[in-house]
């Protein structure tokens, strides 16, 4: 086996901004799974389309991703309260479809976590 190279000190900022920008989300009543974050994410991007759209461009079952933006909204698992990051509204006049929104706690956290991304962070050895 070859010598493994050490991580360039470029790559360990990029490494140290993903973190910095991640760690709001790890500050919310109790950590979340990486998906929930990635849904989170995904809707913070581009809000107010169809549960089923979200599906498809994270490749996930439309069941499942019901079932993450349900947690980060207002049901999670176990009758226990969701994150209360999005809200899912359902299209007047058609009963079965439906479109995800940020609240304003979810805003809240997209912004911190921009912000986060945006500030140069110092790399600790």
């Amino acid at each position: 086996m070859g010598k493994i190279e050490a991580i360039a000190p470029g790559d360990k900022r990029v490494i140290q901004t993903l973190l910095s920008a991640l760690k709001p989300l790890s500050n919310l009543r109790r950590s979340i799974p990486l998906p929930y974050a990635l849904t989170f994410l995904t809707v913070a991007l581009d809000e107010g389309k169809p549960v089923g759209v979200y599906a498809k461009e994270m490749d996930f079952n439309r069941w499942v991703m019901s079932r993450y933006l349900q947690c980060i909204g207002d049901r999670g698992r176990n009758g226990e309260a969701g994150l209360g990051l999005v809200t899912i509204k359902r299209i007047q006049g058609y009963p079965t479809r439906t479109e995800v929104f940020l609240t304003n706690k979810g805003r809240a956290v997209a912004a911190q976590v921009f912000q986060n991304l945006r500030r140069p962070t110092e790399i600790r050895e």
